[in-house]
């Protein structure tokens, strides 16, 4: 896989987190992260999500620049918070199925 697919998989990963994320609070389910229930709580459910959302695709964004540099670090990067929003989704579904 290269530095831009696993981009490309990361940013799809966080419009599904936020679409997951969305159906749960409307089902009544609460933020386990503070940043992101502070966000919520100041500025809405949308608000909150679309700004949390938007600061971790810059975040990516920033790394897929840097991996000029960087490439292996990069690779790394993005190989894990695909891991770790892989996991996220699952248990996120699994809870909404449940």
């Amino acid at each position: 896989m290269s530095v831009r697919d696993l981009l490309t998989f990361n940013l799809f990963l966080q419009f599904t987190d936020g679409f997951v994320s969305y159906q749960a609070f409307a089902l009544g389910a609460a933020e386990a992260n503070p940043v992101v229930a502070a966000a919520i709580v100041n500025w809405g459910m949308v608000w909150g999500l679309i700004y949390n959302k938007a600061l971790a695709c810059l975040l990516l964004l920033l790394i897929f620049v840097l991996s000029h540099n960087r490439h292996l670090m990069a690779m790394r990067a993005l190989s894990v918070t695909v891991s770790v929003y892989v996991c996220a989704i699952i248990v996120c579904v699994w809870e909404l199925l449940r």
